[in-house]
């Protein structure tokens, strides 16, 4: 895992002189969703998506009425800071008077070809659909997609974009699924899926990846996910985004969207506290990289909605004016945020040569800690930093800002060019100003993203049947982890038959479970990538040390078990006293100190006696692991990350202690002080 140097930083790194160089930047990635317009129209099932020349298309259905006499309506916004535009609807042809207000409706870009659908609600039943082919300037139709069988009412409906259309209606028992497809000049037949019904239905949302159909859809109180392969009308069960028990949250009109890498699922969560005695409804949004692991996300309490709200990026609208910014639309308030640029000196700022000090500190199973002291002379930052509780005014540094460092050495003869390695990228969470008559400093305190495995879940989630690779990878996206690096080891594939995230309890309390089935670890590497890995005697060492060695302690103990018993879920038998085991040995060391020293583990969750026997070995690799323990200082290095493998060779007698060993960084903590002249790295190590 050790990082790539460039040739001339290694030279720099392993010469007898070096110059300390480094970067560190302040970055505010964070969408400050506020009010942005207030077009005050009434509430109804909507949807949004971008045209072609990046305008913003928006439908809804009218609410009021009998219920079956509503209106599809249609807006074009070109410049968002127009507070009219935003007011402005049109009714489209054909559509007054005629729509089912409870059917929902969607709008969705196929190719340039926008598309609107609603359900017909007085004459017939028909899905209905009009086209624009001028980014909705001007619109066509409506033509009858499919009349949904035995008349019934559609209580859903969505696009992917891909000239299609999904929607849910009524069976015998309650909603089945089905959609049809544009080509060749008109609609297919419908296709229902195979699928059991769902008890209700209330909105589905569509979306189209690698050849592949996504569907997230809502009862009313739970999120489910399916997918639908066209090639073979292949539909099949997705995980549970949030299930419910009750009828005490409820869950409506799902909506997603897709900008810079990660999907957007927003929908309206609800209380009307006849339960809980809570009453709300307003939208959440969650996100995925993959469809499959979604977030908990983020809720808007203060926007409130009853029937929908769509989240997307719109980053560059026709006018320009607004520039690139993130959206939540409902059809009474638009919330805004800016998106990041670096052109931006609100949400970035380059603070490299006000480094007086910091500290970094990097530990197994604890989000790596930054502690930056920056020269504030005169106040040169004292108007860039945005105070606590502000409302719309935001400057770079702030809490939650992203704090970007690299480290290196000048390269060159004489070295006077700057070379850096991006070490670790910080969340802050604390600033100071710290002011004495000789001094002037803004103290910032920041932890890496793996801080949000320290949140509690909101939500118990049960899971069963899955692998290993799944639940890690699920509980990660759960905390807003979303980028995983497993190991491709046979324990990764392995079923879990139950595991359960409790409400109230952390998600790294449930990542620690999960890696302690096989004794895996895991880090936050310096692009906010989660690294789980499992540790192994074969693994390489990445770098020697000698010369360099400032100061060395070489230990080790022997409190260490040395025979390892675990025992599994009991077999389902005849035999009542039957046991689930693995054992592991290490004769070696009960040769060395003559004694039998034991550890037995208990683990439900493994099922047979293979598992036991991998994880009896995992648990005394660790033993043999943790009996060595070393500790170095040495030149501050970019290059090694947690669980690197290093070969320490201490000077032979008198000037050394003529120690040498193979050994596994299990911390670090890396101190630059300019004003002192440091620049080193201290390491705790175990064995390899």
């Amino acid at each position: 895992m050790v990082r790539s140097l460039s040739p001339a930083l290694t030279t720099a790194l392993n010469g007898l002189t070096r110059v300390p160089s480094l970067a560190l930047t302040i970055e505010d990635h964070v969408l400050h969703y506020a009010p942005y317009q207030s077009p005050g129209s009434a509430d109804a099932w909507n949807d949004a998506c971008l045209a072609g020349d990046g305008s913003l298309v928006r439908v809804q259905v009218t609410r009021g009425g009998f219920g079956f006499t509503s209106d599809l309506q249609v807006q074009r916004i070109t410049d968002p800071t127009q507070a009219a535009q935003w007011m402005t609807w049109t009714t489209l042809p054909g559509a007054a008077g005629l729509i089912f207000e409870d059917g929902s409706c969607a709008v969705s870009n196929s190719a340039g070809t926008l598309r609107a659908f609603a359900q017909r609600g007085t004459g017939g039943n028909d899905l209905w659909a009009w086209t624009s082919l001028d980014n909705g300037l001007t619109w066509t139709g409506p033509v009858s997609v499919v009349s949904p069988p035995g008349g019934a009412l559609i209580k859903g409906i969505g696009s992917a974009g891909n000239h299609d259309v999904f929607f849910l209606y009524d069976v015998s028992g309650g909603e089945a699924m089905g959609c049809c497809f544009y080509s060749g000049g008109s609609w297919s037949a419908l296709t229902t899926w195979s699928l059991p019904p769902i008890a209700g239905g209330a909105g589905v949302a569509a979306m189209f990846a690698s050849a592949l159909y996504t569907l997230i859809y809502s009862d009313g109180y739970s999120l489910f996910t399916c997918s639908f392969n066209p090639t073979g009308s292949v539909w099949s069960v997705g995980p549970v985004i949030a299930s419910s028990t009750s009828s005490a949250i409820g869950r409506i009109s799902p909506r997603l969207s897709q900008a810079n890498g990660l999907y957007t699922l927003a929908c309206i969560e609800y209380d009307t506290g006849t339960l809980t005695g809570s009453v709300y409804s307003y939208p959440r949004l969650r996100q995925s990289a993959d469809l499959q692991h979604w977030s908990e996300g983020l809720i808007l309490h203060d926007l409130p909605s009853t029937y929908g709200a769509i989240a997307l990026s719109w980053p560059a609208p026709p006018a320009g004016s607004a520039g690139a910014r993130a959206y939540v639309l409902t059809l009474p308030t638009i919330y805004s945020a800016s998106l990041f640029q670096t052109s931006n000196p609100a949400q970035y700022l380059d603070v490299s040569a006000s480094v007086l000090s910091y500290t970094r500190l990097e530990q197994s199973g604890k989000p790596a800690r930054l502690e930056v002291l920056l020269d504030n002379t005169q106040g040169r930052y004292n108007a860039l930093v945005t105070p606590v509780n502000a409302a719309g005014s935001y400057q770079p540094i702030g809490l939650n800002a992203s704090l970007v460092l690299s480290e290196g050495y000048c390269t060159g003869s004489p070295p006077v060019t700057p070379a850096v390695v991006k070490v670790g990228t910080y969340r802050l969470a604390q600033f100071h100003f710290v002011r004495a008559p000789e001094a002037n400093h803004l103290r910032l305190v920041a932890f890496d993203l793996s801080r949000n495995l320290d949140l509690v879940a909101r939500y118990q989630q049960t899971y069963a049947g899955q692998t290993l690779g799944y639940l890690l990878a699920e509980i990660a996206a759960r905390a807003g982890l979303f980028t995983i690096v497993l190991p491709t080891t046979s324990q990764i594939a392995q079923v879990v038959p139950v595991f359960v995230l409790q409400a109230g309890q952390t998600y790294r309390h449930a990542l620690d479970e999960l890696c302690s089935i096989y004794g895996l670890v895991y880090f936050l590497d310096q692009d906010e990538t989660l690294q789980v890995r499992e540790l192994a005697s074969s693994d390489p060492s990445v770098w020697s040390y000698q010369p360099e060695i400032e100061t060395v302690s070489f230990g080790s103990t022997d409190q260490r078990a040395n025979h390892v018993i675990v025992s599994g879920k009991p077999p389902i038998g005849p035999a009542p006293a039957a046991l689930t085991t693995g054992e592991s040995f290490d004769d070696a060391h009960m040769r060395l100190i003559g004694l039998e020293r034991l550890l037995h583990h208990v683990d439900p969750k493994l099922s047979t006696t293979v598992q036991c026997a991998q994880k009896a070995s995992f648990l005394l690799a660790q033993e043999a692991r943790a009996q060595v323990v070393h500790s170095v200082t040495v030149p501050l290095n970019p290059a090694l990350q947690l669980f690197d493998g290093l070969t320490l060779s201490d000077s032979a007698v008198p000037a050394g202690s003529g120690q040498s060993s193979l050994c596994r960084m299990l911390s670090l903590r890396a101190h630059y002080d300019a004003r002192h002249g440091l620049n080193e790295m201290q390491m705790e190590l175990e064995g390899l």
